[in-house]
């Protein structure tokens, strides 16, 4: 009798052990945070890079997750303030324990940076500056698209050799917004353009888009140097506004655009140009093919735009990242940074250039297509041209 008692005591002792032990690895999330701006002059582009974050996590989640972790997004609208944006960098790293931080505004992430080195977290940014590419300088720094500054590159490559004119040289000027992200790479870009025999005209900045009366006065000044292509680093709602004018005043300059300038906002002017390493939303691509089944499946009536797309690729190469740092024997942030730096030509399924990132160049890509705006759709116009070749 008293061996049946031990017996049946040690059984449940097992049984509540079972029950109350804490959870196997398989069944901890991978917390990823993100601070997404859903105002100011980079709120509409946030609110779909998110929705295309949460959709591709999702995704994964819906198939077998990272090595049957479930990815945990915790998103952080962007505060814009200083103080509050501290006070939600704690919150993700302190309370959430974050393994990695997404940051969307260059401004917001530029504000952030030694608070990430000093925690050794990753912090994938949604538009990476070349100085920050250096692993030396800011090891904890990535991002899935090129640098703005070999994007310009790119764009004065692809300007030099079909610029469509035979007799002289091309003329281009910059036109952007008067702050970091639009002139710290200008420089740099100009004489990369001037040594691939592009003359360079005077820089031009547009800091208030409130006042459309003032827009004519603005450009007044490029129809005096008249050059035959105009470099926008501006965003796309407000290229709509400048390119709306010039045409009103029969600007006869082509526009080439930067990545967060060309988008469907764009639809309506055709001829327009842009370096956009992104793929837009529908494009006959490998990659687009789960995009499209989450599409038909949950919101089959809604509309998407290359940010949407931007998210979704973002997420996949976060995983990615993730997954080859799983099989460490305790997962941490320095893995993923490892991980990070340990990819060589991974694709995407064609939604961003394939991925190289070395402990040597945090760059992710050195190669951009070129898109044209025709018949309100954006069009592949070139294959990817690299800086390589």
């Amino acid at each position: 009798m008293e061996k049946k008692i031990i017996f049946i005591t040690i059984f449940f002792l097992i049984l509540l052990n079972s029950i109350y032990t804490k959870p196997s690895l398989s069944q901890q999330s991978l917390r990823i945070g993100t601070i997404i701006p859903f105002t100011g002059r980079w709120g509409d582009y946030g609110k779909e890079c998110a929705r295309g974050i949460l959709d591709g996590a999702k995704w994964l989640n819906q198939k077998e997750g990272i090595l049957g972790r479930k990815i945990e997004i915790i998103l952080i609208e962007d505060p814009l303030r200083p103080s509050e944006l501290i006070a939600a960098f704690r919150k993700l790293n302190e309370s959430d324990r974050i393994l990695l931080l997404y940051v969307y505004s260059i401004e917001t992430a530029m504000d952030l940076v030694a608070h990430g080195h000093f925690h050794r977290l990753p912090m994938i940014m949604g538009t990476l500056p070349h100085p920050l590419s250096n692993p030396t300088k800011y090891p904890f720094i990535f991002s899935i698209t090129p640098t703005p500054l070999d994007l310009s590159k790119i764009g004065m490559k692809f300007l030099s050799e079909k610029n469509g004119l035979k007799v002289r040289r091309p003329k281009l000027i910059f036109i952007g917004y008067p702050d970091f992200y639009g002139k710290h790479f200008l420089d740099e870009a100009k004489e990369f353009g001037k040594s691939l025999g592009i003359e360079i005209g005077p820089d031009f900045f547009v800091s208030d888009f409130s006042n459309q009366r003032l827009i004519p006065h603005i450009l007044q000044p490029i129809t005096h140097y008249n050059p035959d292509f105009i470099f926008s680093n501006l965003t796309s709602k407000e290229n709509l506004i400048l390119i709306q004018e010039a045409n009103n005043i029969n600007l006869k300059s082509k526009w080439l655009c930067n990545m967060r300038g060309f988008d469907e906002n764009l639809l309506n002017f055709e001829g327009i140009l842009g370096i956009q390493p992104i793929s837009p939303f529908g494009e006959d691509i490998p990659g687009m093919a789960p995009i499209k089944e989450a599409h038909q499946k949950w919101h089959p009536y809604d509309s998407h735009s290359i940010s949407y797309v931007e998210g979704w690729a973002t997420i996949q190469v976060i995983a990615e990242a993730l997954k080859r740092a799983l099989p460490e024997e305790r997962l941490s942030r320095d893995s993923i940074k490892s991980s990070f730096e340990s990819f060589r030509n991974f694709v995407v399924g064609g939604l961003v250039p394939p991925i190289t990132i070395s402990a040597q160049d945090h760059r992710p890509s050195l190669e951009s297509r070129i898109f044209l705006i025709k018949d309100k759709k954006i069009l592949r116009f070139t294959s990817f041209i690299s800086l390589m070749q």
